[in-house]
């Protein structure tokens, strides 16, 4: 049998040992199938040899350097010494003349027909093929054997016939002949990539050593790996190397074997990136129903193994390789009308995912986009090729599909929105470009923390929106403005707008019933933070149980009431319903399988209480709980690694581990200056590295890192006016200025405490928060105290005004 490489025979054990189980039950034909050049026929040879002494003769068939069936008769009866003195009229004398002549002999023979794709898909040639063989294999004497990329179907024969459908190496099986092959070569770190890129084809990986051996190593598995995920067909494909080799021309040559039609259909298939149901390749197609696109383009293929099928999930795909060269060597034709029909089926697509998201459909939403992100992802680039057929389509997404795109496909969401209000101004009109002001507004509130840009974005789309009368995209606005006010701690304003949200949607039927729950749980909270326990007692309790009416007990959105509750107990003090209620949350987050980010936040909440009380190694099972999930993450979150990291260095503080607190608070700052210079949490990860080198009596470090929290100050008042942030900073300045003894800045700083004390008086007072000004009033008392166990200067007088 022939191979254009003949390289250590890796894997295969279970296909092996099931060919060989097959033989040994007399089973008498054996079909090995598999995509081009994943090794059907060597496995064939390996078989062969591994039961060579319970046959006597081998007919070898290549298909593929077959002409027609006369010359196969020929070749067959030249192996077989049968002259031939003058050549049959037709193909039922050529066979029966040969099972006449292989039935009258004594041998046991084996006919290996390879490659037999290029008989089985010419209707001329695949009767006659599949006839020889059933002739075969009902004589005592004989066995056949067939390699091929299309799976021959003998049903009725079954119970004689052994299918063995070749799957690409296993990764572990693919590290194992790139080493056999390039013995000594130390790939490193780069061997997963390589592996990854290889695909688990053999013809690949041996191209892909043989480039590794070639010119005494010039190419390193470094660079391999960068030429392969760039340049991956051109750079197996060298011209010096025989056609048969060429990964480029034996795909190309894989792929002209289909008709014109098909292979212009798998062009457009080939448009979406990742893997499709019958349905989205019926609706990109344009067939009629899902029956046709199955029966003329999907099933046949699959059968040819141009295209794999998950039956689990129901979903196909093609495979990287054949992707890589339709790109390359198949143009597509029609692509704006291909474009329409991508948005068309993927807004759909995401629209249901979204829909879903948000009822108790919820699991097999956040499993539908396990497959559908990268179609998603690049659902939202072709906003850059807008038109008026394609605009309805991408606002439509921004109406109904801002939540779910801000939380899963924020990495391509601000570009979109940006070239969504372009496209309003040449296809839409003014309620479009309030519709991406709100969901602009979300993704800078919600992922981006900047609150006043997000607030600016809001206002803009209330103001279109408040000339139309009450609509649902009204209540949002307004629900939305009233979180975003309630994030700057401006509770007055905030409250204001989440009434305005509930007077029209607790009234306006199910479509508001959404919008009412949240503005329901954002009074909640609003009036936690303002101190009004009760008030706050009574919103969120009735949102539990409106939640619960609506959603189910066991739904994520309902953890998420219970976790707002339990921040209600914990700023009321009451740590042990706190800790019940964030616990209670977490489980129900747990059983209903949340979304893991919602998990995250609900696991270091646990862990906060748990340091409050300090229990410590509950509060680091619950952070290496978070941490697990948030690495299994394919994108790095990277605002809740921060957190994560904030609240490890919490823990490693209180425990007195001053250097691994450091460690964790630099990784946080890092993590927070990346998505939030400035803003509020980055402050709250500075702070925290000042509180480790006052402990650590680190003088510079503490000072440094003060200046560049209060280069924030005014942004961090605008962002949230009651942030303790810059009273926490000042305290840690004093103290080391207090080391350091220079006690005229010691005074200057308690005095600049002071000041900011008087301004979070004035705040809470105005807020009728009786707890908080309590609180602040006691600390001015302290400040007071301080200030008098100074040594007195000749400035004192001068420095009492002294302005920040």
């Amino acid at each position: 049998m022939e191979n254009c490489f003949e390289a250590r025979f890796v894997g295969r054990k279970d296909e092996l040992r099931d060919l060989q189980a097959a033989w040994n039950k007399k089973f008498k034909m054996f079909g090995i199938f598999g995509m081009r050049s994943v090794g059907t026929s060597r496995l064939a040879k390996e078989f062969l040899a591994s039961v060579s002494d319970q046959y006597e003769e081998l007919v070898y068939v290549n298909l593929k350097k077959t002409s027609d069936l006369a010359a196969m008769y020929v070749n067959i009866c030249a192996q077989l010494t049968i002259a031939v003195e003058s050549n049959p009229n037709d193909d039922k004398s050529w066979e029966s003349m040969l099972v006449y002549t292989v039935s009258t002999r004594t041998k046991q023979y084996v006919f290996c027909f390879d490659n037999g794709e290029y008989f089985i898909d010419m209707a001329k040639t695949h009767d006659p093929l599949q006839n020889l063989c059933i002739a075969l294999i009902k004589l005592n004497n004989v066995n056949v054997i067939l390699t091929s990329t299309t799976k021959f179907q003998l049903e009725r024969l079954r119970h004689i016939y052994h299918v063995c459908e070749l799957q690409p190496l296993k990764p572990t099986e693919t590290s194992e002949l790139l080493r056999a092959e390039a013995p000594g070569l130390d790939y490193g770190k780069y061997m997963d990539p390589i592996v990854e890129l290889s695909e688990g084809l053999p013809l690949l990986i041996l191209m892909i050593t043989s480039e590794l051996r070639d010119d005494g190593g010039m190419l390193t598995p470094h660079d391999m790996a960068q030429l392969l995920a760039e340049y991956r067909l051109k750079v197996l494909s060298r011209e010096f190397y025989p056609e048969e080799e060429r990964v480029a021309d034996v795909y190309r040559l894989f792929i002209n074997r289909l008709s014109p039609v098909l292979q212009r259909r798998f062009s457009e298939l080939d448009y979406i990136p990742g893997s499709f149901t019958a349905e989205e390749a019926r609706s990109l197609l344009d067939y009629p129903t899902e029956a046709v696109v199955k029966d003329h383009v999907l099933v046949p293929k699959l059968r040819g193994h141009f295209i794999s099928f998950d039956p689990a999930n129901r979903r196909f795909n093609i495979q990287g390789i054949l992707r890589e060269s339709l790109k390359t060597c198949f143009a597509l034709r029609h692509i704006p009308e291909i474009r329409k029909r991508f948005c068309k089926t993927f807004t759909k697509v995401m629209t249901s995912i979204s829909r879903r998201f948000t009822s108790q459909d919820y699991a097999s939403a956040l499993a539908d986009f396990a497959f559908e992100q990268p179609n998603l992802q690049k659902l939202l680039l072709e906003i850059q090729y807008t038109t008026q057929d394609t605009y309805t389509f991408f606002i439509r997404m921004a109406t109904e599909s801002a939540v779910f795109i801000e939380q899963y496909l924020a990495g391509n969401s601000e570009d979109f929105y940006s070239q969504c209000h372009r496209a309003a101004d040449r296809y839409g009109n003014e309620m479009d470009k309030a519709v991406v002001d709100l969901a602009v507004g979300s993704l800078y509130t919600n992922i981006k923390a900047d609150l006043k840009a997000g607030y600016t974005k809001y206002s803009a789309a209330l103001s279109i929106l408040k000339g139309a009368g009450k609509s649902l995209q009204l209540a949002t606005a307004h629900q939305r403005i009233g979180y975003n006010l309630m994030l700057q701690d401006q509770n007055d304003h905030a409250i204001n707008h989440l009434k305005c949200s509930l007077a029209i949607s607790l009234v306006s039927g199910k479509p508001f019933e959404l919008i009412a729950l949240q503005a329901l749980n954002n009074m909640g909270s609003t009036l936690t933070k303002l101190g009004a326990f009760e008030e706050a007692e009574k919103y969120n309790f009735v949102s539990l149980k409106r939640r619960r009416k609506i959603q189910g007990e066991n739904h994520p959105d309902v953890g998420m009431t219970l976790n707002n509750i339990g921040i209600m107990y914990d700023q009321k003090g009451d740590i042990r319903l706190a800790l019940k209620y964030f616990q209670e949350a977490l489980d129900i987050k747990k059983n209903s399988k949340a979304p893991d980010l919602s998990l995250v936040a609900s696991l270091t909440n646990v862990a906060n209480v748990y340091l409050a009380v300090e229990k410590f190694d509950e509060a680091l099972n619950a952070l290496d709980e978070a941490e697990r999930i948030l690495s299994k993450q394919r994108f790095p979150q990277v605002h809740l690694i921060a957190y994560l990291n904030d609240t490890r260095g919490k823990l490693y503080f209180e425990q007195g581990n001053m250097d691994k607190a450091a460690e964790m608070f630099e990784n946080a700052v890092r993590g927070r200056d990346k998505v939030a210079s400035g803003k509020t949490t980055h402050v709250e990860s500075l702070v925290h590295m000042m509180k480790v080198a006052v402990k650590k009596g680190d003088t510079f470090k503490c000072i440094k890192t003060g200046k560049t929290v209060l280069s924030f100050r005014n942004d961090l008042i605008k962002q949230r006016p009651k942030s303790r942030f810059l009273t926490e900073c000042f305290d840690c300045l004093a103290k080391v200025y207090e080391i350091m003894g220079d006690d005229v800045k010691v005074r200057d700083t308690l005095r600049k405490i002071k000041i900011e004390l008087l301004r979070l008086e004035y705040l809470y007072t105005c807020d009728c928060n009786e707890d908080m000004v309590s609180e602040i009033r006691q600390q001015l008392e302290d400040i007071e105290c301080r200030l008098k166990a100074l040594p007195h200067t000749n400035d004192d007088v001068t420095n009492t005004n002294t302005v920040i």
